[in-house]
C-alpha cells in the first residue's frame, strides 16, 4: 500500500516516538510527528493490511526503512500514525515501529520543508499472512467497517448450519492455521461437521473475532478450543476480588472453565490463591501476537504470571480449565436419559457435558444402557 502526501514548510520531525501522514494540507510547527501532508489514503486498502509490515518513506532521493506492527483495532480515518510504543488507540495504523519522525537526518527532513516535494509512505506485508476464514450463520448481516471489509475479502467462509465445511476452509487448516472471523449470534444448534471444523481450528492456534462480544469471552473460549457453555463468567477482576472468597472458593472447585478479564500482574495472586490445589492449573493466556481476534496458548497457571508479562494495569481475557478432579466429581451420566425424554437432543448434551468430562461415547453408552433396562423391564 502506498500513501502520496506532500513536504510543509512547518515539518520539524523532531518527535521521538511517533510518525504521522495527515490528510490536512496545513499544520502548524507544533505538529512535530507529521513528515506529509495532503495525504489521501485509500481506506479499503488500508483496512486490508495486517500483522508486521516493512516501512519505506522516500522524498526524492532520500530513503528511511523500518517495521511496524498493524495495529487489529486501527480505525482508518484522514491521519495516519505509527507509534514506537505498543500505545493501540484507535486512531494509531500500526504500533511497535522502529521508524518515527525524529530518525530521520537533516537532509531528509530538509527535504519535507519544502512543499513541493512528494512524500510517498509505503507499507508491505512481511510476515506470512495467515488465511482468514469468514465463520457465519444464515440470515445474519455481514459486520459494518473494518471488519466487514475483511470478512468480504476472506480466502473461505464455513456456514455453521451447514452439513459440510467447504474444502477451502480445510486447506486454510492445513496451510498452518487460520484467524476465523465469526459474526454474531448463537452458536447453539450449529451442524456437527462445523463444530468438528471450529475444534480442529483452535487445536491449530487460530484466532477467533466475534462481532458485538465487547467483552471477549466468547472468542477467548473459541480459540481455547472450549465451547461457549457451560463456562462461569467472572466479567473484568483485579486481584482483590480473585484472592476473596467465596471468589477463590469458585475457582478452585468450578466443574467448568472459568472466563474473566483481569491485568496480567494479577495472575500472580491467582496462582496463590490455588497453590494448594492437587494439580498446577492450566490457563489459556492471549498467544501476545497482534492481529485480527484473539488467540491463546494453553500454560501451566504456575507458569503464566511470568509467560504474560506486559505492564502493571495491561489487561487480558483469560480461560481458566476446571480441576481435572472435576470430570467425576459428579457423575452426570444418569441424568442423560432424562434429558433426553424432555426433549434435550443428544448433539447439545454432547457440547454441554464435555467440559465435565464426559465424552460423546460415555453419552452414547448411557443412552444405550438405560435403552437396555428399559427393554428388559
Amino acid at each position: 500500500m502506498k500513501i502520496h502526501a506532500r513536504g510543509h514548510g512547518h515539518v520539524r520531525a523532531t518527535h521521538a516516538k511517533t510518525l504521522e501522514f495527515t490528510g490536512e494540507r496545513e499544520i502548524t510547527p507544533r505538529a512535530t510527528c507529521v513528515v506529509g501532508v495532503g495525504a489521501a489514503f485509500d481506506q479499503e486498502g488500508l483496512a486490508l493490511l495486517r500483522g508486521p509490515v516493512a516501512v519505506r518513506l522516500a522524498a526524492g532521493p532520500h530513503v528511511a526503512t523500518g517495521t511496524a506492527v498493524v495495529n487489529p483495532h486501527h480505525e482508518v480515518t484522514d491521519r495516519l500514525v505509527l507509534r514506537r510504543s505498543d500505545h493501540a488507540s484507535p486512531d494509531t495504523f500500526a504500533f511497535r515501529s522502529t521508524l518515527v519522525a525524529s530518525d530521520l537526518d537533516p537532509d531528509f527532513v530538509a527535504a519535507l520543508g519544502d512543499p513541493a516535494t512528494e512524500v510517498t509512505l509505503t507499507l508491505t506485508e512481511s510476515g506470512p499472512r495467515r488465511p482468514l476464514v469468514l465463520v457465519h450463520r444464515r440470515g445474519l448481516p455481514e459486520p459494518e467497517g473494518r471488519p466487514g471489509l475483511l470478512w468480504r475479502a476472506a480466502d473461505a467462509s464455513v456456514d455453521l448450519d451447514a452439513a459440510r465445511v467447504p474444502d477451502e476452509a480445510r486447506a486454510a487448516l492445513a496451510d498452518g492455521g487460520v484467524i476465523a472471523a465469526s459474526v454474531s449470534g448463537a452458536l447453539e444448534g450449529i451442524s456437527q461437521a462445523a463444530r468438528a471444523w471450529l475444534a480442529d481450528a483452535a487445536a491449530q492456534g487460530a484466532r477467533f473475532e466475534v462481532t458485538g462480544d465487547a467483552t471477549g469471552t466468547v472468542p477467548a473460549l473459541l480459540a481455547a478450543g472450549l465451547p461457549v457453555a457451560p463456562v462461569v463468567h467472572l466479567g473484568r477482576t483485579d486481584r482483590r476480588a480473585l484472592a476473596a472468597a467465596p471468589q477463590a472458593e469458585l475457582l478452585r472447585t468450578a466443574p467448568a472453565p472459568v472466563v474473566f478479564r483481569a491485568p496480567a500482574a494479577d495472575l500472580a495472586v491467582l496462582a496463590e490463591v490455588l497453590a494448594g490445589s492437587a494439580e498446577d492449573r492450566r490457563i489459556a493466556v492471549p498467544d501476545g501476537h497482534a492481529d485480527l481476534g484473539h488467540g491463546v496458548k494453553w500454560l501451566p497457571l504456575s507458569e503464566a504470571a511470568g509467560a504474560v508479562g506486559g505492564e502493571e494495569q495491561e489487561e487480558g481475557v483469560f480461560v481458566l480449565a476446571p480441576p481435572e478432579r472435576a470430570a467425576w466429581n459428579v457423575d452426570l451420566r444418569p441424568l442423560v436419559p432424562l434429558l433426553v425424554e424432555q426433549g434435550v437432543t443428544a448433539r447439545t448434551l454432547s457440547t454441554v457435558l464435555r467440559p465435565f468430562g464426559i465424552s460423546r461415547r460415555d453419552l452414547y453408552d448411557a443412552l444405550g444402557d438405560a435403552q437396555g433396562s428399559r427393554e428388559k423391564k
